[in-house]
């Protein structure tokens, strides 16, 4: 019987924060809540099935942004002061009048924060990224580089030394974080379009995995659909999302997540309570978000644990037959060949989101473990079972909702992309007139780069097009602007202010081995 394979790939990003005194609840909370709902369950998780020696394997996409906080004492720091915070809060909540249901959630949840502060502090000593390592090591993680910040590298094509720089600047935070040399290389929001195979094969990259109408609008269509890998002209292997996994998970109607058993997230305290009662976590002022204390199911019913587990479990089961009957009806039509289901989910769709999430992934896991005819598997083993790989062009496209760019330029937030364009060509002209520069002015330089590359991050447009926090996603995105125009229009008056940059560097400590000179390529 033709083994089935399932490729799991989970993705983690947030934007950056800065490390300034006064740390924004906006900007910090998405960092905190990776490691609370993402990060921390999903290696207990890990550690748990390896400890049963039940075999795993998982593909991981770690922003470099995700790991130079994940490296950074201020960012843990925060985040141990941000867990203490609600672990008071929860002790002073179990005071108050609940009815027994809601006590057995809040007990639930703060020790919940305790599991992440001890693990965090005692068990991984503030360093996640080398527990990752070790994972990797085990290969029971492939893990892909991608570019440095989360770049559309369609929108940047006619601009090669700044998708050079994206790439530098990506690979060398991979190569100064894990232990492994990257084999894939991961398109931020799957954005792809015809020639960047050529691009990313220069670095010595093996593979990517590409949005599945990118496989089905190729000049010529593969005949194996998105169910096996195949190669670009170039020599890029690539394989293609199976949009009907991830819609089984997370589509709005109809997803497992929506089941009216699960926890409803969505009616958290934080956007219940008054500003008095949420004043102990965060400033309502500054815009209200998720807690975590959550008490209903999705049918406004109280919510039950263990009736959530059991609908995670049934879902598990569903989720496998799903796959293995539409892996085998594709069997009958293609002779004999090894097939694969690439699921892509981010990371922070687990918990957050989808409260019963993990427990629905490690039974999964556990359940696939467990069958003769289906296996997890890494794209790097999986590329050495294709016997036979057809060759395509793929198609423009990405994983946003509109399938392509609708999101990042729009009338909401075209206004941004017009001065980074600015911005990258100014920055490339930097870097060919001042090639061989050292000292202060080549600290200048590498701040000015290290501007642009934050100021093409698609998190500004995508949360003004997504109403989600705009004040903020635009200030930032100003900010990242106002302090390259400011180097630039420094250096050509021949004068550098020194106290700005030392104290942009303060605040923005990130790609320490910077090099501007990758602009001019």
């Amino acid at each position: 019987m033709i083994k089935k394979n399932i490729l799991f790939v989970f993705y983690a990003h947030v934007p950056y924060v800065p490390h300034r005194d006064t740390v924004s609840d906006i900007a910090a909370a998405p960092f905190y809540d990776l490691l609370s709902y993402s990060l921390l369950p999903f290696l207990r998780m890990c550690d748990r099935l390896d400890t049963e020696c039940i075999p795993f394997k998982c593909v991981l996409v770690i922003s470099p942004l995700v790991c130079e906080m994940l490296k950074s004492s201020f960012c843990c720091d925060q985040y141990v002061a941000y867990i203490d915070r609600h672990i008071a809060f929860a002790q002073e909540k179990l005071t108050q009048d609940l009815s027994p249901a809601q006590k057995e959630l809040t007990i639930l949840h703060r020790d919940r924060l305790l599991r992440n502060r001890d693990d965090f502090i005692g068990l991984y000593q503030k360093d996640i990224l080398k527990q990752i390592n070790k994972f990797a090591a085990k290969q029971k993680f492939e893990l892909m580089a991608t570019s440095a910040t989360p770049c559309f590298f369609p929108f940047y094509q006619d601009m090669p030394e700044s998708l050079a720089a994206q790439m530098e600047f990506g690979l060398s935070s991979f190569r100064e974080t894990f232990e492994m040399v990257p084999a894939g290389f991961w398109f931020p929001a799957m954005g792809y379009s015809a020639g960047l195979d050529r691009l990313v094969k220069s670095y010595g990259i093996d593979y990517t995995i590409l949005e599945s109408q990118s496989f089905l609008f190729a000049d010529h269509p593969p005949a194996r659909g998105v169910f096996s890998a195949a190669v670009t002209e170039s020599g890029l292997s690539v394989l293609g999302k199976d949009t009907g996994a991830c819609a089984d998970v997370e589509q709005a109607v109809g997803g497992f997540y929506t089941n009216p058993h699960y926890l409803d997230t969505a009616r958290d305290i934080g956007f219940e309570l008054d500003e008095q009662g949420l004043s102990a976590l965060f400033n309502v002022e500054q815009g209200r978000r998720a807690t975590g204390f959550c008490y209903c199911s999705r049918n406004g019913e109280k919510y039950d644990v263990s009736v959530g587990k059991a609908q995670a479990e049934r879902d598990a089961e569903r989720f496998i037959a799903n796959r293995s009957a539409v892996l085998e009806e594709a069997a009958s039509f293609l002779d004999g060949e090894s097939l694969c289901s690439v699921c892509i989910l981010p990371l922070t769709f687990f918990g957050k989101i989808w409260f019963e999430g993990m427990y629905w992934l490690e039974s999964v896991l556990r359940k696939i473990a467990a069958m003769q005819d289906m296996e997890c598997t890494l794209p790097t083993e999986y590329l050495k079972k294709v016997r036979r790989i057809q060759s395509i062009e793929p198609f423009y496209a990405s994983h946003l909702p509109s399938g392509y760019a609708d999101e990042l330029l729009n009338s909401a937030n075209d206004w941004m992309f017009p001065c980074i364009q600015k911005a990258v060509e100014r920055m490339i002209d930097l870097a060919e007139r001042f090639p061989n520069d050292q000292g202060l002015k080549e600290r200048t330089l590498n701040m000015a780069a290290k501007e642009v590359l934050l100021a093409q991050s698609m998190d500004w447009p995508l949360m003004v097009d997504a109403q989600i926090s705009p004040e903020y996603a635009a200030e930032q995105y100003r900010d990242h602007i106002a302090a390259f125009t400011a180097v630039y229009e420094s250096l050509g008056a021949g004068s550098i202010g020194t106290e700005q940059l030392i104290k942009r560097e303060k605040e923005y400590p990130i790609f320490k081995e910077m090099n501007y000179r990758f602009f001019a390529k």
